[in-house]
């Protein structure tokens, strides 16, 4: 008798099967969006990223929570990856949204998918959209959370207009409010104060930046992160069908493609965002050389600024950590990162913040993650 089986009899965890894709559909409704009944896109896009996945593994598979009749309580995103280490090829998965329907009858549901994740053959494991009730889990298991990679920051713009963007997301009709919080950021500016703002860049300076096309900005991701001693074994094939699934999440704007040389000519960076005139923009991904980082974040920051951006934020990226810290930043907790190994060389990367792991690396490319589904 196959495992599957015994666990459906019983009631337990058990791989992910593609007939359950509807029944993870409504219970990642029911979690994080509502109460609307999942739509058709919406489980067709879980089996592009959970199925059709380019380092899709057999080995490697999300997990449910089953009932004793065999229905589907409780599961755990689970993302293969292909990383290296100094040229080394490890196997590595990430785990993403976890969630349990009726929690108070399988209390311990949560903590069983975790465990199936981590005892999987992955060489490390990792999550960087852990909530805190998911890091709780984590830290449970004696695997505290990176801080580096867990320090989420935010870079105010527009006061009154960040403020009814934050209100939004708690009360829908916060955004009649919208011509009075730009009414009200004008006035300020008026008066004279100009703390918010990102000073424009003027001139050409030690590094120029410049808008990219998206195939530009790739073939710079792909020669940079060779600066890292832990990054992904992409190849054009792999990165374009991240890129492709990171450019349909449209909810915070449309995405910025930039490049940054040297003068000499020589690639020195390269950082996307999504933005829209209004809203809170969001850097997915950048990439630097260690010198060049404060000119990145004031590019950035300047660029975001006259996109009509009330702020910009963004997860952790160590690399630009000290300089964002120098500039006006808020840091929070909102999605934490934590990182698992048997063989702990693995992880010296990453508490030295020199891991390429997060963003497009990671997790974040995903339409789940902060997009709507028509």
């Amino acid at each position: 008798m196959g495992i599957g089986v015994m666990a459906e009899k019983a009631g337990g965890v058990r791989d992910l099967e593609r007939e359950d894709l509807p029944s993870v559909a409504e219970l990642f409704q029911k979690t994080f969006r509502g109460s609307e009944p999942a739509r058709p896109s919406m489980i067709q896009y879980l089996r592009e990223v959970l199925f059709d996945h380019p380092w899709y593994d057999e080995e490697i598979r999300s997990k449910v929570f089953i009932d004793k009749s065999g229905g589907v309580q409780g599961f755990i995103g689970v993302f293969p990856s292909r990383l290296e280490i100094n040229g080394r090829p490890i196997r590595a998965a990430f785990a993403g949204s976890m969630m349990v329907d009726r929690h108070e009858q399988n209390p311990l549901a949560g903590a069983r998918l975790l465990r199936a994740f981590l005892t999987g053959p992955q060489d490390i494991s990792l999550t960087e959209t852990a909530n805190a009730l998911a890091l709780g889990m984590w830290q449970k298991l004696a695997l505290p959370l990176d801080i580096a990679y867990s320090l989420n920051w935010l870079r105010i713009l527009r006061p009154a207009g960040t403020a009814v963007q934050v209100a939004e997301r708690g009360l829908k009709a916060a955004r009649f409010l919208r011509p009075v919080a730009s009414l009200s950021d004008a006035m300020i500016e008026r008066m004279g104060v100009k703390a918010f703002r990102a000073p424009p860049i003027h001139g050409a300076g030690r590094v120029n930046f410049w808008d990219a096309s998206r195939e530009d900005f790739t073939e710079a991701v792909l020669k940079l992160s060779e600066l890292f001693p832990l990054r992904p074994q992409w190849d054009r094939a792999s990165l374009d069908w991240f890129m492709d699934h990171a450019q349909e999440k449209r909810q915070f704007g449309k995405p910025s493609w930039r490049i940054a040389e040297s003068r000499s000519g020589e690639l020195v960076g390269c950082y996307v965002y999504y933005g829209r005139p209004g809203g809170i923009g969001w850097l997915l991904q950048a990439v630097c050389a260690p010198n060049v980082a404060g000119e990145m974040v004031d590019d950035l920051f300047a660029h975001a600024d006259a996109a009509g951006c009330v702020a910009i934020r963004g997860a952790g990226h160590p690399w630009l950590t000290p300089e964002l810290i120098s500039r006006k930043t808020l840091f929070y907790g909102r999605a934490f990162f934590v990182a698992h190994a048997k063989d702990k060389s693995l992880l010296e990367p990453i508490k030295a913040g020199e891991a390429l792991i997060s963003g497009l690396a990671g997790e974040n490319w995903m339409r789940l993650i902060g997009d709507d589904f028509d």
